[in-house]
């Protein structure tokens, strides 16, 4: 993270060193290391005087003649010092500072640049701690809010699928009922044809019978009536000769002719109640017919009141199977717009779903990636702060390591 700085730093003091060799170096060199971190620049100067640098560099080749008698020393007081600066060594920033301050050191920097030095990368840290806590509070708002708004969107549909899905069950009832109720109107109707059409031929074939009966018996009194007539002008003590001549006229197969020569041989009481018989022949026929036209006439009537009924209740069921149509329609149209609406909350249950698990996610990232970077900061904080204090008051140990790690 700050490694930035101590590259520019190294390669200013290296430019500067093969470029002036002179012992009067009457300025100083302006060191400007420039660092972003969020968005955030921060800017450091360094002067740098050329023959303190070159006493560092003789300080360096003696500090690199002394390194190679170097021994850890379990009893030496400056162990402790060195076992700090050992374990800044396995960090990243702990060793380039190390570097950093070694040359520093060896271009006889005043302390006051290496302290000023190590307190603008500790303040930048600090700095760009606080804007991180910042911005890993704004995310958590923002990812309270988004995800906030993805339950409500998931809520929703939720209720939305809920309420579509007892609608539809609702409504697939009532469009199988009422399915159900135009079937069974349409097979009324069809009984009702059925019936009609039943009646309409029994009526026919009975008024066929009824007329074909008229016609028979109308013709059996007429024949009655010609009998009766011709018996009652016989005489028993009369001659019937002129009688049979007259009937044979009409035919040998006439059966009136038989009758009458029969009847010629009857006597008075005979004939009479031949003719009294014949006479209660006719009047029961004459009866019977009358009571035919009378059941025909009834017959008719009653038929014609049927088909009124029948039309009467064709027409209901009409009306009421049309209006059954249109319940139906209507609700099957509902029942379309209610499963249109509950997969419509589906995908929107799928999208919202989806959307807050990948923020989630996200946030989850920022997280991690917030802790990570606080920990590394802080480790950092942490190391300019041992060695801000480690060269504030043993300086001298530092002095010492440094020489012994040059020359290792």
């Amino acid at each position: 993270m700050c490694s930035k700085y101590f590259n520019q730093i190294i390669i200013y003091w290296q430019n500067q060193q093969s470029q002036e060799r002179n012992h009067s170096i009457k300025h100083f060199s302006k060191i400007k290391v420039n660092q972003q971190m969020n968005g955030l620049k921060a800017k450091n100067e360094f002067a740098i005087n050329q023959q303190q640098m070159n006493k560092v560099l003789l300080l360096l080749v003696v500090l690199s003649i002394a390194q190679s008698v170097f021994v850890k020393r379990s009893n030496d007081p400056t162990k402790a010092v060195f076992t700090q600066l050992e374990a800044m060594e396995e960090h990243e920033l702990g060793k380039k500072l190390l570097d950093t301050i070694a040359l520093q050191l060896n271009n006889k920097a005043p302390l006051s640049d290496i302290a000023k030095m190590l307190q603008q990368l500790r303040e930048n840290l600090i700095l760009n701690q606080q804007e991180a806590d910042q911005k890993h509070a704004q995310d958590e708002v923002d990812c309270e809010t988004e995800i906030y708004q993805y339950n409500r969107r998931i809520d929703y549909a939720s209720a939305e699928i809920t309420d579509s899905t007892t609608e539809i069950a609702t409504l697939t009832s009532k469009v199988e009922q009422l399915a159900q109720d135009v079937e069974n109107k349409k097979i009324q109707l069809d009984i009702l044809n059925e019936q009609e059409t039943q009646l309409t031929e029994q009526r026919a074939n009975d008024a066929d019978d009824f007329v074909k009966f008229e016609h028979e018996t109308e013709n059996v009194i007429e024949a009655i009536e010609v009998i009766f007539t011709k018996l009652s002008s016989i005489q028993p003590d009369q001659e019937v000769v002129q009688i049979l001549t007259q009937l044979n006229q009409i035919g040998s197969s006439n059966p009136i002719l038989a009758l009458m020569q029969v009847a010629s041989t009857f006597s008075k009481d005979q004939l009479n109640n031949v003719l009294n018989k014949l006479s209660e022949v006719s009047s029961s026929l004459e009866q019977s017919l009358h009571d035919a036209r009378q059941s025909e006439i009834q017959a008719q009537l009653d038929y014609e009141r049927l088909m009124v009924e029948i039309e009467s209740q064709r027409e209901s069921l009409s009306s009421a199977r049309e209006d059954s149509e249109r319940q139906l329609k209507d609700n099957e149209q509902a029942l379309d717009l209610q499963k249109k609406r509950k997969e419509d909350a589906t995908d929107e249950l799928n999208a919202a779903t989806t959307g807050k698990e990948q923020k989630e996610a996200e946030c989850e990232g920022w997280r991690t990636q917030y802790a990570s970077d606080t920990e590394h900061r802080q480790q950092e904080i942490s190391i300019i702060r041992q060695i801000e204090e480690i060269l504030a008051t043993k300086l001298k140990n530092v002095k010492v390591y440094l020489l012994e790690r040059s020359s290792s």
